[in-house]
C-alpha cells in the first residue's frame, strides 16, 4: 500500500449468501441516498447511507423541566453501510450507526473471530470477550496490559467460549498493529477505496484458513448458534419430533438455580384448567396442550409454567422454551438446546466429554426412593435412624473467608468418609451449581485446618476426623454427587452438566478426593401424581 495513504478504522463483515441482492442483506428502508461504483474491474461497491437523526444530547433531559430542550441544540448521527461485491464475496463495510442496516441471518456469525485468530500468534492477545458455562453465565470482557495468551485471562477452554479477540497481528503491514473480531473485524490500517479488494481477498483466505486450530484448538469446540435462519431450522427439527413423540433425547428440567426448600409445586396451564406437579416434565407440558393441537416454536414461547412457592403463589415464571432441553444432530453436527439457547457442539468434544463422565463411577450402594416435598425433608427422612451411620449437614453453613461466604461442607457425612452432595435435576445452570459446591468444598476441606475443624465441631462424635490439623490422605474421603432425577433408566446429564461435572471430579481428583456419581430415584407415584386446579369461569 502506498506510504501517503491515510489511516481508516474498518469495520468488516462477510455475507452467508453473497449471491443474494442488496435488499436481502441490507435493511433499506431508511435510506437517504445510494451511490453505486465500480473499483476495479472485479469489484463493485455500493453505499448506502442512512437519514441522519438530531436529538439533545441524552444529557439534556436531567435538566428538565428546568432548562429548555433547545438551549442544549442536538447532535446529529448517521451512518452508512458500503457494500463491496467482489468474484463470489459480498463485504459489508460499516460506519457509525450503518450496523443497524445488516440482515443479521445473512452475515457470517465468527468472520471477524476467525480472522483475528488466523492473524495473531497465542501469546500477542490483549482483550477477550468470553461467555462462561458455569452456574453464573458470566458475560466478561478482560484487558491485559501486555501481550498475553488466552490462559493467562483465566480462560477455561473447557467451560468459556471465545466471543471476541484483540491482539497484535503479526503481519502489521498489512493487517494493521492492532485487530479485533468478533462477528465483524475492525482493523485501523493506511488505505483508499481502490486498495480495498487485494485487502478483502486477503481476509477472506484468513477466513478460510484453519490454521488458527493450531493455537486455539479448543476454540470450535462449542459455538452459540446466533444465525436466525438456523435456529428456525433447529426449532422446526425439535416441534416436529415432539409432535410425532419421538423425545429420546429431548426433556425439560428447571432451566436455573433455584432454592428447592422453597418451591411447593410447577404449574402447567391448559383449556381446562391448571395442572400442578411437583417437578417439570415433558409429559406434563404434553397433557396441557388441546386434543390435536399442533406445537411450534411460537407455542413453545407462549406456553408459560410457573414455579410456585409453599403459599401457591409464583416464583420463577418461564416459558416452556426455556424449560426444554434437547441434544440433536442436523446436517452432521450435534446442537444443544439450553436455557432456551442453540449450541452447535464438536462431535469430537462431545465424545471426550462423554468418554471422560464414564471414567467417574457410580456410587455401589442404594439409595432411598425421594418421596418428600423437599430435598431437605428427603436428608431429614433418609436420616433419622442413627444406626444407618449418616451424619445430617444439609444447611449447616460454617463461614469462612475474609469477606464473610459461607460454605456447606457437604449434605450427607458416613463413617466411610463419603461426602455426598445432593441436587434436584436441572439444566446446566442448576447443576453447575451443586457440582461447584462440590468443589469449594473440597478444595477448602483439602487446604485449610481452620476449616476442617470447624467441621469437626459440626460432626457427631462418631464421625469425627481424627486429627483436623493434618491434611486428608490421597483418597482417604470420597466426593458422591447424587442427583434427584425421576427420569427412567440410568442417570442422564445435558451436555454442559456433563462438561461441567468432568471439570469438578478433576479439580476434586488434583486435591486428592475420589469422585462419584449417583442417581436418587423418584417414587413412581409421587412423581406422576397431579393436581387439577379447575379454571375460574367468569359468571
Amino acid at each position: 500500500m502506498p506510504d501517503d495513504l491515510r489511516s481508516q478504522p474498518l469495520t468488516i463483515h462477510l455475507a452467508r449468501t453473497p449471491a443474494k441482492v442488496s435488499s436481502e442483506l441490507l435493511k433499506l428502508e431508511e435510506i437517504a441516498s445510494q451511490h453505486v461504483m465500480q473499483i476495479d474491474a472485479a469489484t463493485t461497491g455500493e453505499l448506502y447511507i442512512q437519514s441522519p437523526t438530531s436529538s439533545p444530547p441524552d444529557w439534556a433531559y436531567f435538566f428538565q423541566p428546568h432548562v429548555p430542550l433547545e438551549q442544549f441544540g442536538s447532535n446529529s448521527s448517521t451512518g452508512a453501510a458500503f457494500l463491496v461485491r467482489k468474484a463470489e464475496n459480498a463485504f459489508a463495510m460499516t460506519f457509525g450507526r450503518g450496523w443497524s442496516l445488516l440482515k443479521r441471518e445473512h452475515w457470517e456469525e465468527r468472520f471477524g473471530l476467525k480472522v483475528a485468530l488466523n492473524c495473531i500468534g497465542e501469546n500477542t492477545v490483549r482483550t477477550i470477550n468470553k461467555h462462561s458455562l458455569d452456574q453464573l453465565l458470566r458475560h466478561t470482557s478482560e484487558q491485559a496490559s501486555r501481550n498475553a495468551s488466552p490462559r493467562e485471562f483465566g480462560f477455561d477452554i473447557e467451560q468459556d467460549l471465545l466471543k471476541a479477540v484483540t491482539g497484535k497481528p503479526l503481519d502489521e503491514k498489512t493487517f494493521g498493529e492492532w485487530i479485533t473480531g468478533a462477528e465483524s473485524l475492525l482493523i485501523n490500517v493506511p488505505i483508499s477505496i481502490g486498495s480495498l479488494p487485494p485487502l478483502l481477498d486477503k481476509l477472506h483466505e484468513k477466513f478460510l484458513d484453519t490454521s488458527y486450530r493450531e493455537n486455539f484448538p479448543w476454540v470450535d469446540q462449542i459455538e452459540e448458534v446466533t444465525n436466525k435462519r438456523l435456529k428456525e431450522e433447529l426449532d422446526a427439527l425439535l416441534t416436529a419430533r415432539i409432535n410425532a413423540g419421538n423425545t429420546n433425547h429431548i426433556w425439560m428440567a428447571v432451566p436455573e438455580w433455584i432454592e428447592w426448600k422453597n418451591v411447593s409445586r410447577f404449574s402447567f396451564p391448559s383449556l381446562g384448567g391448571t395442572f400442578e406437579y411437583k417437578d417439570i416434565q415433558l409429559a406434563a407440558l404434553l397433557r396441557a396442550k388441546r386434543a390435536g393441537e399442533v406445537i411450534d416454536a411460537d407455542w413453545l414461547q407462549r406456553r408459560k409454567i410457573k414455579c410456585l412457592d409453599l403459599e401457591g403463589e409464583p416464583r420463577h415464571i418461564w416459558t416452556a422454551y426455556q424449560c426444554l432441553y434437547a441434544e440433536l444432530e442436523h446436517e452432521g453436527k450435534t446442537y444443544l438446546l439450553s436455557g432456551g439457547k442453540w449450541y452447535s457442539i464438536q462431535s469430537g468434544f462431545v465424545e471426550q466429554v462423554n468418554a471422560a463422565l464414564n471414567t467417574i463411577p457410580d456410587y455401589e450402594g442404594q439409595v432411598p426412593e425421594f418421596k418428600d416435598d423437599s430435598e431437605g425433608k428427603y436428608l431429614e427422612r433418609i436420616t433419622k435412624d442413627p444406626s444407618i451411620g449418616i451424619a445430617l449437614l444439609d444447611r449447616k453453613l460454617i463461614k469462612y473467608g475474609g469477606d464473610h461466604s459461607a460454605v456447606e461442607f457437604c449434605d450427607l457425612f458416613t463413617t466411610n468418609k463419603d461426602m455426598f452432595h445432593v441436587k434436584r435435576y436441572g439444566q446446566a445452570s442448576a447443576l453447575s451449581h451443586l457440582f461447584a459446591q462440590g468443589v469449594v468444598s473440597g478444595e477448602t476441606f483439602q487446604m485449610d485446618a481452620v476449616f476442617r475443624y470447624a467441621v469437626n465441631h459440626q460432626l457427631p462424635p462418631t464421625h469425627q476426623i481424627a486429627n483436623p490439623s493434618m491434611r486428608p490422605g490421597l483418597g482417604e474421603f470420597r466426593v458422591i454427587f447424587a442427583i434427584i432425577s425421576d427420569r427412567p433408566g440410568d442417570l442422564r446429564l445435558p451436555f454442559f452438566s456433563r462438561l461441567n461435572l468432568k471439570h469438578a471430579a478433576k479439580r476434586l481428583e488434583m486435591c486428592g478426593f475420589r469422585v462419584a456419581k449417583t442417581k436418587i430415584p423418584v417414587e413412581e407415584a409421587f412423581s406422576k401424581t397431579a393436581k387439577l386446579k379447575a379454571r375460574m369461569r367468569k359468571k
